[in-house]
């Protein structure tokens, strides 16, 4: 009974990280929503563990209500949001900023290092699109052989696995070599803890945090763009790192080259060690991908359904997973088996149907829909701040929902140069990623018709 309230928990939480990441912007969702696990689903409460009681009380304070309003309106019924911390998180008066201890037990330095334990390289599904960043990934784990590159940076698109191959090092790591020092950090993390050592005057702890470990995993790098100050503590946590020998994995969602926004001398450092990409699943690895869950799940998932799911859905793994989880809560809260027909409404309602990424044609005509222009003024050389803003967006689209490379999105608008396609792009995130209502509701009504 209680894997069973388990596993109906993570199936809503699941289906209400898909419906609620467009409703704030990304870095908020990532640093309040994201880290929130779900432990049980009883009489219509959602019970929540939250990683710190402060984490507990921002939620409680900021989003609580938008997220029970969002689960009513994907089961049509009252469903209560309930939180606690978890077992082993700071208490509230702690100091901000803990030191990593030289040893610890595992459940301690588990915490510490910020691990997700269900990231693990038995759990990651090896194709020919991600076979080799995998392996330089088990290769950095192998801390008892020197590692012949440093850093290690793996770059691909959303939801292709970067983040579970980048813990999954953490946790093979702190695994075998308990006394090992090991750290996980988002982007966004590494700000937030810079800035509260800021405010709080512990700026000698934030530095040492992240300079005397052995092994620094940084999630999401692109967002350290344009933020200089953190690009400074960034960059010397990572001189004292390599210059102690120290393992480091990056993880970004574009190549080097097209990285704006940073200080030479990082990038010169991220391109001095091994860069490698994860390209989308193929068929076989998405079906491989589905079965395993299923097994896991003991979710009877029939050949026929896992087909036509993983030809519906095409680039994105995460995604890929959420409409399984949904297709899963569905049948357990239904009680009925999962058919090509339930596969198709869940797919419909989750705006999948088709699956396949829309082709820059589609997204062209969107955009001049959207904003009420033609296509020509769209491509020409109008600097209207009505005709800039449409040009950034449907050019931000292209970069996020189709496979063009910026040169190629770049000839769609009269040959303009990759530099402009990139500046567009990191503007249009910014501004989405700052909460700009403007932005989010043209990207949101956009995609939602693509």
């Amino acid at each position: 009974m209680a894997q069973f309230e388990l596993s109906a928990a993570t199936a809503l939480w699941s289906e209400l990280l898909e419906a609620f990441k467009s409703q704030i912007p990304e870095q908020s969702f990532c640093t309040w929503i994201q880290p929130l696990t779900p432990q049980r689903l009883e009489d219509n409460t959602l019970l929540l563990a939250a990683p710190s009681q402060f984490h507990r009380e921002w939620i409680e304070g900021h989003y609580i209500r938008n997220i029970e309003c969002a689960l009513k309106e994907l089961h049509g019924e009252d469903i209560r949001l309930k939180l606690h911390v978890a077992a082993g998180a700071l208490p509230r008066s702690a100091p901000p900023l803990p030191r990593v201890r030289e040893t610890s037990e595992r459940a301690e330095s588990s915490f510490e290092s910020s691990l997700n334990p269900r990231y693990q390289f038995e759990a990651f599904v090896e194709g020919d699109s991600n076979s080799f960043a995998r392996a330089a990934c088990m290769a950095v784990a192998d801390v008892s052989h020197r590692c012949p590159w440093n850093p290690l940076l793996i770059y691909g698109g959303t939801g292709l696995g970067k983040t579970h191959l980048l813990q999954a090092i953490g946790n093979r790591v702190v695994a075998k070599h308990k006394s090992y020092r090991v750290l996980y950090a988002s982007s966004e993390r590494f700000t937030q803890d810079f800035i509260q050592s800021v405010q709080t005057r512990h700026t000698t702890d934030f530095s040492h945090r992240y300079r005397s470990i052995d092994l620094l995993l940084v999630d999401d790098i692109q967002f350290f763009a344009a933020k200089e100050r953190t690009q400074i503590e960034f960059f010397h946590a990572f001189n004292t790192l390599y210059q102690n020998g120290k393992r480091i994995v990056l993880t970004s969602d574009r190549p080097v080259a097209e990285l704006a926004g940073f200080d030479k001398r990082l990038i010169s450092r991220f391109d001095s060690g091994l860069v490698t990409n994860i390209d989308p699943p193929d068929y076989e690895t998405r079906v491989a991908i589905l079965r395993n869950r299923a097994e896991a799940d003991k979710f009877p998932l029939t050949r026929d359904v896992a087909d036509f799911l993983a030809t519906s859905i095409t680039a994105n793994v995460r995604d890929l997973e959420g409409a399984y989880v949904t297709l899963a809560a569905r049948c357990q809260l239904m009680r009925v088996p999962p058919t090509l027909d339930l596969l198709r409404d869940v797919l419909r309602c989750r705006g999948s149907q088709n699956g396949a990424r829309p082709p820059a044609e589609k997204i062209l005509a969107l955009v001049v829909e959207h904003f009420r222009i033609s296509p020509e003024i769209l491509r020409g050389k109008s600097r209207k701040r009505e005709i800039v803003f449409a040009r950034m967006v449907a050019m931000t689209l292209m970069c996020e929902d189709t496979a063009l490379s910026l040169k190629a999105i770049g000839a769609q608008f009269g040959g303009r140069d990759h530099t402009t396609v990139m500046h567009a792009r990191d503007t249009i995130q910014n501004r989405r990623t700052a909460g700009d209502t403007e932005v989010i509701a043209a990207l949101k009504e956009i995609q939602q018709k693509a």
